[in-house]
Order: C-alpha cells, then sequence, then structure tokens
C-alpha cells in the first residue's frame, strides 16, 4: 500500500510541475502575446500573409446543398453557430476535406450528389424515405457482394434494398 501511496505523490508531483503556471492569465504565450504579434501582422483579427490557411482561397468548395462556391479566406473571430454533423461527416467518409471559408464549414467535395441509388438491377434511382413498419425483401447474394465489393452499402429507400454507389458488374451511367 505504501509503495502506491508514493507512486501516485509522484504522478501528483509530476503533474503539478508539467502544469503551466498563469493559466487563464494573460503570460508571456497568453492572449497578450497573440494580440501583439495579431497586430504587427496587419491588425488583430487578420491572418498573416504567409498562414497556410491562405492557400485555399479561390478553391471551389461546396455547402450541405451541393451549391459550389470559390474559398475565402478564413475568419479569425467566427460567431458559434451550430455545426452541421451530417455534412461534415459525409464529407469526410467520402474522403473529402472539411475546410473553413469565411466563418463558414464546407467540402472540398460535392457530397450532395448521392442522391442516386441503385437497385438490383444496376439500375440508378431516388433514394425514397425508409417507410415505417416495412420490412424490405430479400435481396440476391450476387447484389449484396456487388455492392459491398463496390465500396458502397446496402440502404433501405422506401421499403426495398439499394445500394448506395453502383454496384460492381453494373454499367454506370
Amino acid at each position: 500500500m505504501r509503495g502506491l501511496d508514493s507512486a501516485l505523490a509522484r504522478f501528483a508531483l509530476s503533474l503539478a510541475l508539467l502544469t503551466p503556471l498563469g493559466c487563464g492569465g494573460a503570460s508571456a504565450g497568453g492572449a497578450g502575446a497573440n494580440q501583439e504579434r495579431g497586430a504587427e501582422q496587419g491588425g488583430p483579427g487578420k491572418l498573416p500573409e504567409d498562414h497556410p490557411a491562405h492557400a485555399i482561397v479561390g478553391a471551389t468548395v461546396y455547402d450541405a446543398r451541393g451549391a459550389t462556391k470559390a474559398c475565402v479566406a478564413p475568419e479569425p473571430n467566427c460567431p458559434n453557430t451550430p455545426r452541421d454533423v451530417d455534412f461534415l461527416d459525409r464529407c469526410r467518409l467520402h474522403g473529402f476535406q472539411v475546410r473553413q471559408c469565411g466563418c463558414e464549414q464546407v467540402c472540398s467535395g460535392n457530397v450532395a450528389q448521392e442522391k442516386a441509388h441503385y437497385d438490383a438491377q444496376g439500375k440508378p434511382r431516388e433514394c425514397a424515405k425508409e417507410l415505417p413498419d416495412c420490412t424490405p425483401k430479400e435481396t440476391s447474394a450476387s447484389f449484396q457482394d456487388g455492392c459491398t465489393d463496390a465500396g458502397h452499402k446496402l440502404v433501405v429507400c422506401g421499403c426495398e434494398w439499394m445500394c448506395n454507389g453502383p454496384p460492381r458488374g453494373s454499367s454506370r451511367p
């Protein structure tokens, strides 16, 4: 028991030594220093000219509705607004980058185009909202395999199974 107490005491001491003093106050590297640096580099609230965020200015980006826009420089002092978590997750899961343009979070690719789903015959169709209290009929193993082998997944549209991308073995329109 004595070994455990001394180990906990050593851990608490090491944590205290690693914690910076003056948290919350204006220390040498705190907010005051950042404001001074901002004033030196074009005023408070401005990003320095060599900031990496400027590399995406003018790049084509997409909002949650799929609208195309040119990216503007990120604003450092944006209001707290709710984030569209579903949109941001779809952006990342499709292999794109979430970017901040101005005060808006956008995607480097258009994830709003995923409206077309594919039936068992490989034909593109709009995905209807899943019907409550409906169990879709079983689908063939070849359709399931073709969908998953192409890197997609089966989803319920209306009351039937569809693939959220073109299944392998189908001709893409």
